[in-house]
């Protein structure tokens, strides 16, 4: 299977692509007042409007840094069952990678949420963790995002 490849902090992160519609250069955003941190603000992706997401702040509790290789791929996530583009930005979104289900193996410590992130390859010397989006999304967050839902 095919993963895109992106970067939150110094660790490496993996995400299907089959659940990719698109990778978007990083765009204004508009900026959603009292959200979490997380919340990266709404995305106008043809002529809808899609909730952005910060990985770097999910992940590595530091905002994603705005270069040219910081990307928003805006993916097809089930929320409270309405499946709906959810954007995550990334850095360094610029690779996409073939992994066999073989290649990952669980990872020997976890923390936290250890639902939002999964197995680890290893790739080019670096490891490499499968990121489950939906999953990710701490209560907050979430709330924020359903919040738009219903409006």
């Amino acid at each position: 299977m095919l993963y895109l490849l992106l970067e939150a902090g110094a660790d490496l992160y993996a995400v299907e692509t089959s659940r990719v519609e698109a990778v978007v250069p990083c765009a204004a955003l508009k900026h959603v007042p009292g959200a979490p941190a997380a919340v990266a603000g709404i995305l106008n992706y043809r002529g809808s409007q899609v909730a952005v997401v910060d990985c770097g702040v999910l992940l590595a509790h530091r905002p994603c840094a705005l270069r040219y290789s910081t990307r928003i791929i805006l993916y097809r996530a089930e929320l409270a069952g309405q499946l709906r583009l959810l954007g995550l930005l990334g850095e360094n979104v610029t690779r996409v990678q073939r992994f066999d289900d073989a290649d990952f193996a669980p990872p020997a410590a976890r923390a936290g949420n250890p639902d939002c992130v999964g197995p680890v390859a290893v790739w080019q010397g670096l490891l490499v963790q499968r990121l489950y989006p939906e999953s990710t999304l701490c209560a907050d967050v979430l709330e924020t995002l359903l919040a738009g839902v219903q409006a």
